[in-house]
């Protein structure tokens, strides 16, 4: 009965970091997809009888690391894709951590880079056509970037689920 009090708890909380991870999606101050793996790993670690599989603890972590790369990545990709130079990215770089510290930061931080990356391109030579185009390819990548992130954690917790919900089938 004790064990199946800390399995309870355990997926309780597990749940709940998977709903800070998503919100964490879309503000730089939560490690969203690295807070949901994380747990699912110390879960499956704390507990070992816990209904999930080590290979889905690893399968997350993997996801973790991917979903960083993705961050850097598809935020570089939509600067580039829309023209900006080496000084947007810089800018869109500076915003984002701007942002972090500017209330509310759910705003912030998508408006800073762009507010940023078009000052950066500006100052840096380019129109303000350019500028504001490489600021907008700025936005669309931080976006897809957390996009991304956020549909990770719903795949973690939809196989969580399923690998909860078909343990307690088997125990019936």
């Amino acid at each position: 009965m004790e064990n199946q009090i800390y399995i309870v708890s355990g997926t309780v909380l597990v749940y709940l970091m998977f709903f800070i991870g998503a919100i964490g999606c879309f503000l730089p101050v939560i490690p969203g997809v690295v807070l949901a793996a994380a747990a699912l790993a110390a879960f499956k670690a704390l507990v070992p009888e816990a209904p999930i599989s080590w290979t889905f603890a690893i399968v997350a972590l993997a996801l973790s690391v991917l979903a960083q790369a993705l961050d850097f990545i598809l935020s570089w990709y939509g600067a580039r894709r829309f023209g900006a130079t080496r000084w947007g990215a810089v800018g869109a770089f500076v915003g984002v951590f701007v942002g972090a510290f500017i209330p509310p930061q759910i705003l912030w931080i998508f408006l800073a880079p762009v507010l940023f990356a078009f000052a950066f391109e500006y100052v840096g030579g380019a129109s303000a056509r350019q500028a504001a185009k490489a600021g907008f390819g700025t936005f669309a990548g931080t976006l897809a970037a957390a996009l991304a992130k956020f549909l990770i954690v719903v795949f973690m917790a939809a196989w969580f689920t399923v690998e909860v919900v078909s343990a307690m089938m088997s125990d019936l």
